[in-house]
């Protein structure tokens, strides 16, 4: 199985303000298991439904990162693209993410910079309920490089 490619590769000269890009997803039991093998982090909250349904939220709830790592996929793939990097990221846990309910994470350009942009970053429920916002802070590929690279660029693209 290969990887898949990004679907965009902008500069900071491509960024504008206003410019959002949206990816809607759900986050499943194996996902959060996963996540808990990655991150170390096996907090029953997460885990176990029955120590869960005493908690404020009543049933087992995601970890807040997986949300957050949503805006990964974004940055590296779509909005800015290949070459992106992500410096910075502060966030506001707003609302629990339940499992298998559909959510949609958005970045919105909301400042570019001679060096960088920045991204205002939220989740939100099928409703429209927030429950993750903050801003992130992201270097895009810079011009010359992409400019170097040339026909090199087009099979790091996906089509």
């Amino acid at each position: 199985m290969s990887n898949p490619l990004p679907r965009a590769c902008n500069t900071i000269n491509d960024l504008k303000v206003g410019m959002t890009f949206e990816q809607p997803y759900t986050v499943t039991d194996e996902d959060v298991q996963k996540f808990g093998e990655i991150s170390g982090d096996f907090n029953p909250a997460h885990f176990n439904d029955e120590y869960a349904q005493g908690t404020r939220f009543g049933q087992r709830i995601a970890h807040g990162m997986i949300s957050v790592a949503k805006f990964s996929g974004i940055f590296g793939m779509d909005l800015p693209g290949l070459g992106a990097i992500w410096a910075s990221q502060s966030v506001k846990f707003m609302a629990p993410v339940l499992l298998d309910a559909p959510y949609t994470a958005k970045a919105e350009v909301i400042e570019v910079t001679e060096k960088f942009a920045k991204f205002r970053t939220t989740c939100a429920d099928a409703e429209g309920n927030m429950v993750l916002d903050g801003e992130g802070v992201l270097y895009p590929i810079p011009q010359k490089v992409k400019d170097n690279m040339g026909d090199e660029l087009a099979p790091l693209l996906a089509a």
